[in-house]
C-alpha cells in the first residue's frame, strides 16, 4: 500500500508539472498573438503586392512557430484568436472583423489538430513540412469564404488571363501553403540547432 500511495503521489506531481508547463506555453502563444496583432496593425506593413491572402504570412507563421516550439495543445487557436482581438482593439482587422472570429478559431483548431497528429506519430521533417503546409493552405482557403461573402476589392488580373475568383483562390492557397512551410522549417531548424548546442556542451 505504501508503494501504491508513493506512485499515486508521483503521478499527481507529474500531472501538476505538465499542467503548469501547458499554462506557460499557453501564455507564450497568447503573447505571440498579441505581438502579431500589434505588428499587423502597423500602417507601414503593406506589401502592395496585389495578391490576396498574403496577410497569412504575418499572422499564421508566428503563431504556428510558437505552437510548434511551445507544444501547447491549443497554442495555434489561442495565438490566432489573440492576434485577431488585438488587431480589433487597435483599429485593424483580421479575417473580416468580429464576423471572421469563428473562421480564425476554426483554422486554429485545424492547425492544432494537425500538429498534434504530427507530434503523436513523430513524423519525419520531410513529412511534417508538407502536411503542415497543406493544413495551413486549407486554413487560408477557409479565410477566402469571408472574401467571397464580401467581394468588394476583388479586381480582375487580366495580365494573367485569369478571373478574379480563380486568382484569389490560387493566391490564398499559395500564401497559406507558404506560411505553414516557413513555420515548419523555422521550428525544425531551431529544434535541431538547440539539440546540437546541448549535445556539444
Amino acid at each position: 500500500m505504501h508503494g501504491y500511495l508513493s506512485t499515486e503521489k508521483k503521478i499527481v506531481h507529474w500531472n501538476s508539472l505538465l499542467n503548469a508547463q501547458q499554462l506557460r506555453m499557453l501564455a507564450i502563444s497568447v503573447s505571440v498573438g498579441i505581438i502579431t496583432g500589434l505588428i499587423i496593425t502597423q500602417p507601414y506593413l503593406k506589401l502592395h503586392l496585389g495578391f490576396s491572402g498574403h496577410k497569412a504570412l504575418f499572422w499564421m507563421t508566428p503563431v504556428l512557430v510558437a505552437r510548434l516550439l511551445g507544444k501547447c495543445k491549443a497554442g495555434t487557436t489561442a495565438g490566432a484568436l489573440t492576434a485577431a482581438f488585438t488587431t480589433f482593439a487597435f483599429g485593424g482587422h483580421l479575417g473580416g472583423g468580429i464576423i471572421g472570429l469563428p473562421l480564425i478559431g476554426f483554422i486554429g483548431i485545424i492547425c492544432d489538430t494537425t500538429i498534434g497528429f504530427i507530434e503523436k506519430t513523430k513524423l519525419s521533417p520531410w513529412l511534417t513540412i508538407p502536411i503542415l503546409g497543406f493544413a495551413t493552405m486549407i486554413g487560408n482557403l477557409i479565410m477566402l469564404t469571408k472574401r467571397l461573402l464580401n467581394p468588394t476589392g476583388s479586381v480582375p488580373h487580366m495580365a494573367f488571363e485569369i478571373s478574379p475568383f480563380w486568382f484569389d483562390l490560387l493566391s490564398y492557397a499559395f500564401f497559406g501553403l507558404l506560411s505553414g512551410i516557413i513555420a515548419a522549417i523555422i521550428a525544425l531548424a531551431f529544434t535541431r540547432y538547440t539539440r546540437q548546442k546541448n549535445g556539444s556542451s
